[in-house]
């Protein structure tokens, strides 16, 4: 996420709306990070007899926030790729498929997190150990049922989010190395799928057991894993401007800053006829011999000669990057 903040302000200068909203999923994934690290320290990860009575409100807390967390924050993360789509493709079938992938989106995603914020109502009956907070909470059926039936509705958003750019990189008018590598961008997305797929297995796993806070732990690091590399995927053309960019800056500067001093008497060095200057500066000289002061050397010529040697120094570099970033049209994707 840092790269594709410094190649979007510093190198393109161009942040856009799929900036934005991949940044604030960003943010809410650590957010879910950290509520997991916590619900860890408190207890998730741990056998039932390894939990002291204390811990039990911080983690079952923590838990709650986790939830939230993470349908908010892949929620930003899909947005923000189906905007980035758009950039792409504006008209056709991919604007309105664009368009109805980020309604269901939304939807899903908002009805998600009702869900989940109210399963208890209060919330606070939802780490309630004593019974005093009134109140009602889904039943423990209800909620693994709801997490079951959440976690194929992403699998199957995944899937669409992943999948439908692809065919409309084959009918947009871009270089075909550009339609290559972006497909394989977007290939990529098959590794955030298959962390999802594993998550929803180990979400599986909790219906069949009496330890749910140690299985729990497994689950919450897979919800993790999976937006972090869905973010990945989201910022990978980032990448290709940053090696553009600096990679042929570097090669240049090997290759161009080379100095070409090679010492060959027979087309190197001239002898020529001293020819007075006025400009000239004479550092001394007899009939024979003439000390000749230059910008690099002194040479010393027999017979009044002027011995002429050629430093040939070649710089080859790109032209300024940023410049050409910005001649680009600045929705390509940074390919």
């Amino acid at each position: 996420m840092a790269i594709r903040l410094f190649v979007r302000m510093k190198i393109i200068r161009a942040v856009g709306i799929d900036d934005v909203l991949m940044v604030v999923g960003t943010i809410f994934t650590f957010g879910l990070s950290i509520a997991s690290m916590i619900a860890a320290y408190y207890g998730t990860g741990k056998h039932l007899g390894e939990i002291a009575d204390e811990d039990y409100v911080p983690m079952l807390k923590s838990i709650y926030s986790t939830r939230l967390l993470y349908v908010i924050g892949i929620m930003f993360v899909k947005l923000s790729l189906l905007w980035f789509y758009l950039r792409l493709d504006q008209h056709g079938y991919m604007k309105w498929a664009v368009y109805a992938l980020t309604f269901v989106v939304l939807g899903l995603s908002i009805a998600s997190a009702l869900v989940l914020a109210f399963s208890c109502f209060p919330p606070a009956k939802f780490w309630d150990l004593t019974g005093t907070v009134p109140g009602n909470c889904m039943s423990a059926t209800s909620q693994q049922t709801f997490y079951e039936a959440n976690g194929v509705l992403n699998i199957v958003t995944d899937i669409l989010v992943y999948l439908t750019p692809i065919p409309m990189l084959w009918k947009v008018q871009i270089p075909l190395r550009k339609k290559i590598a972006l497909t394989g961008v977007f290939g990529l997305g098959i590794f955030a799928l298959a962390a999802g797929c594993v998550r929803y297995a180990y979400v599986k796993m909790l219906s069949g057991t009496k330890e749910q806070y140690y299985e729990l732990a497994d689950s919450l690091n897979w919800c993790s894993i999976e937006i972090y590399v869905a973010i990945c995927c989201g910022s990978a053309p980032s990448f290709s401007v940053l090696i553009k960019t600096y990679a042929p800056r570097l090669f240049g500067s090997y290759y161009g800053g080379q100095r070409y001093q090679t010492y060959s008497p027979s087309h190197r060095d001239q002898p020529l006829q001293r020819i007075p200057d006025r400009k000239q500066s004479w550092l001394g000289h007899d009939k024979n011999d003439t000390t000749i002061s230059t910008g690099s050397q002194e040479a010393i010529v027999p017979n009044g000669g002027i011995m002429l040697r050629t430093d040939l120094h070649t710089e080859v570099g790109p032209s300024d990057p940023t410049e050409n970033h910005m001649r680009r049209n600045k929705y390509d994707g940074g390919f």
